[in-house]
């Protein structure tokens, strides 16, 4: 079973000087190298934002940009990136993440509620895959993107370590958690499952609601 946002198509950005379209935002679209290298968690940030003001009215004032084209897009990233700010070792923590985009939408005049699914490296915490699929359904069925930041990526290869990506989908198996995410401007995909079950440090999934 597939569960996704409804209209994925909103994240789209085009660059009509370079007659290029991209899947969501591109960290190194920040001007300053360290923007370009710390910034993961504050572009993902942007993404989820955009979209929600997009299609939530009650949201609306969480994206103020004109349109989704990418020399506009940046001026988003960058006052996103006032509120999530990468300290010496990056956002590292989902509390950094959900502590800043609050403050960022109280400023604008809009109240959220973020919702948590935080992970622990696996030699303390048992896992429980149920727990991970109920928790990305509810987030995605609810129409809200879900920032997922991945500390170590275990034995998902396919996923960079230390890194905050949107995820926009997710193909539910018996054994596998099959996720769609926008990262670095595209889309990729990967085992959400597999991350979870093999991750050794801290990450975690939000949404708002």
């Amino acid at each position: 079973m597939t569960v996704s946002i409804k209209k994925p198509e909103l994240l789209t950005i085009t660059d009509s000087l370079e007659h290029k379209t991209y899947f969501g935002a591109d960290q190194e679209w920040y001007e300053k190298n360290w923007n370009r290298q710390a910034g993961c968690g504050p572009t993902c940030a942007s993404n989820i934002t955009a979209y929600l003001a997009q299609t939530r009215e009650e949201y609306k004032d969480l994206f103020k940009t004109d349109s989704m084209e990418r020399k506009n897009f940046v001026g988003h990233m960058d006052e996103l990136f006032r509120y999530i700010t990468p300290g010496a070792m990056g956002v590292n923590h989902v509390d950094k993440f959900t502590d800043g985009i609050t403050r960022f939408a109280r400023d604008n005049g809009v109240e959220i509620k973020t919702r948590v699914f935080a992970v622990e490296n696996c030699f303390t915490k048992k896992r429980y895959p149920d727990q991970l699929k109920d928790f990305v359904s509810q987030g995605l069925l609810s129409d809200s993107p879900l920032a997922f930041l991945n500390l170590s990526r275990g034995d998902e290869i396919s996923l960079q370590a230390w890194h905050w990506i949107t995820v926009t989908a997710v193909d539910i198996r018996e054994d596998s958690l099959i996720a769609t995410a926008s990262d670095e401007g595209k889309a990729i995909q990967f085992d959400l499952q597999k991350w979870y079950l093999t991750t050794k440090m801290h990450g975690g999934l939000i949404y708002i609601s």
